[in-house]
C-alpha cells in the first residue's frame, strides 16, 4: 500500500511543471555537499539535483530503448546542429545543475513565479557575460537591472499583451450550451476545466542573476534575492542534518536525478500553491492528502539510477519519531502465495491482510464527504443484491497473504471474446476458513437465486481436488466463476471453470522459479509488502494476439521492438521504524551491438 508521502511526491513534481533484511540504512560517506547547497537555504522545502555528468547519461545507451530514442531524436535535429556535450556545456557547467523551490516567506503567498528557481555552478564565468550583455542592450523598456546586496539582477519583463478592442457581449456559458447538440455537450462536459485559461497564454518573466560562481534564474527576482541571502548568510542546504543524510545515501553517488524534501517547510508551501488561482489546472490529487499527517514525516528523498537491469527508481520518507517494531510487520512468504500463479502471468499484485488495508482505505475516504457517500452506496448496493455485509461477511476473513492477477486462458467466463486469451483470479490466504466457505456458500445461493436456476453450482473433481463452479444451464464450458481450496488455508478463484483448470493443483510452471519474476524482484528491498509486476513479454503478445490486425500493421512494425524492450515493470513498498521506502524497477533489454563480418564467419 503505497504511503502518503508517494503523493505529495508527485505533486511536488506537478507543480514543478505546472514528486527484507532492512532496507539498507544511509551509510557514512565522505561525499560532499554539492556545490549548489553552498547557496540554497538551509531550509529548502524541496530541490531536485540534475546529473549533467555526460557519462552518467551515455550509461543509458546499454539499452536498447534509449539507445533508439537517442537515435530518433538526433534524426530530427537540423544538419546544422553540432553539439559537443563535453567541450560545449560539461566544460561550463558544475557536476549538478538544481531545479528547487524556495521556502514561504512570512507575511507572503507562496506561488510558482515567486517561489521557483533554477541554478547551476559555472567554472568559466566569462563564457556566460556576452549572454547577459546581450540581454541588458535589448529592449530597455522591458529589461531592468538593480542591485541587490552587491549582485546584479537582471529582470526581463514578459512583453505586454495587446489590447483588444471591446467586444458584443459573449452570451453565457448557459446560453453557450444551448447552442450546441446533445452529442457536442457530453464531449464539453467531458474536458478538463481550466481554472485560469489566460495562464497558458500569458508569457512569463525571467530574473537573472551570477553569484561568485553561479548563475541563478527564477521568473521573477523574489527568489533570486532569497538565494543572495542565504548565500550571505551563516547557514545553508549544505549544513541541514537531513540533506547531509540524503548525499551519505549509496543511490545518491550513481542518480540520474536526486530529489530532497523538508516536510517541514514544504506542506505550508503546498497549502499555498495548490490553492493559487493562477494555476491553469488543480494539481491532482492535492484534496486527498492529509498534511496534518505528513507532520509525523521530516524529510525525504529519491533517486532515479542506472542499475545493470534497467531503470530503478527509488523513493524514501524519514518519520520524526520511529515507529514502534512492532507496528511494522513485513513478510518474506510472498513466495507461497505466488506459487499459485502460472510463469506467463501477465500481471500481479501481492499483498498481506487486504482487511486491514480496506480498513485504511475506508477510513481515509470517510474524511472527504462525497467519497463517504459512494462508499455507503457501495455498502448498500452489496447488501440489497448479495444480503452479505461488505466488511463482516467478505472482507473480514482476508487476513493473510493474497494475489490479484491476469493470465493466459482461453475457456472460463471470458473465453467466448475472440483472441483475448484472459483469465482473472485471485489467491486469498485466511486464518478462518469456517468464514470463508460460509461466505462462497452464501454466494453459491445468490448466483442460483439471482439467475433463477439458469446457473448451477456445481462440484467437479480435478486430479483428485474439488472445485466449485457456477455453470450457465449446468455446463462448464460456460461457467462464469470457479474456485478452489489449494490447501487448509487458500483458496483461488478464477472467472471461470475453464480458467482454473491449468492453476490445479497448481500450475505447470511457477511464476516465481521464472528468470523474468526473479530478475524483477531480486533486487528489490525484503521484507516487503507485496509486488506490483507486469511482464513485458506475455502481456505484449497477448495484446498483439487480441488486436492483429493494428498491431501487425505496416505502421506499428517499427514500434514492436522498441515496446518490446521493457522486459518488465515491477515495484514494493517497504517498512523500518525510521522510514517508509517505494521502489520501482524497470527492467530493459540490452543494447544489441551489431555482428562484425568476421564474427559471422
Amino acid at each position: 500500500m503505497v504511503s502518503p508521502i508517494i503523493t505529495v511526491s508527485l505533486l511536488s513534481a506537478l507543480a514543478v511543471v505546472s514528486p527484507v533484511a532492512e532496507t539498507s540504512e544511509p551509510t557514512a560517506s565522505t561525499t560532499p555537499a554539492p556545490a549548489i547547497a553552498n547557496i540554497l537555504p538551509a531550509d529548502t522545502p524541496l530541490v531536485g539535483l540534475v546529473n549533467t555528468k555526460a557519462e552518467a547519461w551515455t550509461s543509458l545507451n546499454r539499452f536498447y530503448l534509449f539507445q533508439r530514442a537517442f537515435t530518433a531524436v538526433s534524426k530530427y535535429l537540423p544538419p546544422s546542429f553540432k553539439l559537443d556535450y563535453a567541450k560545449e556545456i560539461e566544460s561550463l557547467l558544475g557536476d549538478q545543475v538544481a531545479f528547487a523551490f524556495l521556502p514561504k516567506v512570512e507575511g507572503t503567498t507562496a506561488t510558482i513565479d515567486n517561489n521557483f528557481v533554477m541554478l547551476a555552478p559555472i567554472k568559466d564565468e566569462s563564457r556566460i557575460q556576452p549572454f547577459l550583455e546581450l540581454l541588458k542592450n535589448g529592449d530597455p523598456q522591458r529589461v531592468k537591472v538593480r542591485e541587490y546586496k552587491g549582485i546584479t539582477i537582471l529582470e526581463v519583463k514578459p512583453p505586454e499583451s495587446p489590447k483588444s478592442d471591446p467586444s458584443p457581449e459573449s452570451p453565457s456559458p448557459t446560453k453557450k450550451l444551448r447552442q450546441f447538440s446533445t452529442k457536442k455537450k457530453l464531449k464539453l462536459a467531458a474536458m478538463p476545466v481550466l481554472r485560469n485559461p489566460d495562464w497558458l497564454k500569458r508569457p512569463r518573466g525571467i530574473a537573472i542573476a551570477t553569484l561568485p560562481g553561479y548563475i541563478v534564474t527564477g521568473i521573477t527576482a523574489q527568489p533570486i534575492e532569497q538565494i543572495i541571502d542565504a548565500s550571505q548568510g551563516n547557514t545553508t542546504l549544505a549544513q541541514n542534518t537531513q540533506f547531509q543524510e540524503t548525499i551519505k545515501h549509496p543511490q545518491y553517488a550513481k542518480s540520474l536525478l536526486s530529489v530532497y524534501e523538508n516536510f517541514v517547510t514544504l506542506i505550508p508551501l503546498i497549502n499555498d500553491i495548490t490553492k493559487d488561482p493562477s494555476l491553469p489546472f488543480p494539481i491532482i490529487g492535492s484534496d486527498a492528502i492529509n498534511l496534518e499527517q505528513l507532520k509525523d514525516y521530516s524529510s525525504f528523498n529519491g533517486f532515479v539510477t542506472v542499475e545493470s537491469e534497467g531503470l530503478h527508481f527509488q523513493a524514501t520518507a524519514y518519520r520524526q519519531t520511529p515507529k514502534p517494531e512492532k507496528d511494522v510487520f513485513q513478510t518474506e512468504k510472498h513466495e507461497v502465495i505466488l506459487s499459485r500463479l502460472p510463469a506467463a502471468t501477465y500481471s500481479a499484485a501481492t499483498g498481506r491482510n487486504l482487511n486491514q488495508k480496506w480498513l485504511l482505505l475506508t477510513e481515509a475516504l470517510s474524511t472527504k464527504p462525497q467519497l463517504k457517500e459512494y462508499l455507503t452506496q457501495l455498502r448498500s448496493f452489496v447488501q440489497s443484491s448479495t444480503k452479505l455485509d461488505l466488511e463482516k461477511d467478505i472482507t473480514n476473513w482476508m487476513d493473510g497473504e493474497y494475489a490479484f492477477f491476469l493470465f493466459p486462458s482461453k475457456g472460463g467466463l471470458l473465453g467466448a471474446i475472440p483472441n483475448l486469451n484472459l483469465g482473472i483470479g485471485m489467491a486469498l490466504e485466511t486464518n478462518n476458513r469456517t468464514a470463508a466457505e460460509a461466505t462462497l456458500k452464501k454466494l453459491d445461493e445468490f448466483i442460483t437465486s439471482f439467475s433463477t436456476g439458469g446457473v448451477v453450482v456445481n462440484t467437479h473433481n480435478i486430479k483428485g481436488q474439488t472445485v466449485t463452479s457456477w455453470d450457465v444451464g449446468g455446463n462448464t464450458s460456460q461457467s462464469l466463476l470457479a474456485y478452489n481450496w489449494t490447501d487448509d488455508n487458500t483458496v483461488v478463484v478464477t472467472t471461470g471453470f475453464g480458467a482454473i483448470q491449468d492453476l490445479i493443483p497448481q500450475p505447470y510452471l511457477l511464476l516465481p522459479s521464472t528468470y523474468n519474476f526473479q530478475t524483477a524482484t531480486n533486487s528489490l528491498p525484503r521484507p516487503n509488502y507485496g509486488y506490483f509486476y507486469l511482464n513485458g513479454g506475455s502481456t505484449l503478445s497477448w495484446i498483439y494476439g487480441f488486436l492483429p490486425s493494428y498491431f501487425n500493421s505496416q505502421q506499428f512494425q517499427p514500434w514492436k521492438p522498441i515496446v518490446g524492450s521493457i522486459y518488465s515493470i515491477s515495484a514494493t513498498t517497504s517498512t523500518t521504524p525510521n522510514k517508509e521506502q517505494f521502489d520501482v524497477l524497470m527492467v530493459l533489454a540490452p543494447n544489441r551491438k551489431p555482428i562484425s563480418p568476421a564474427i559471422k564467419e
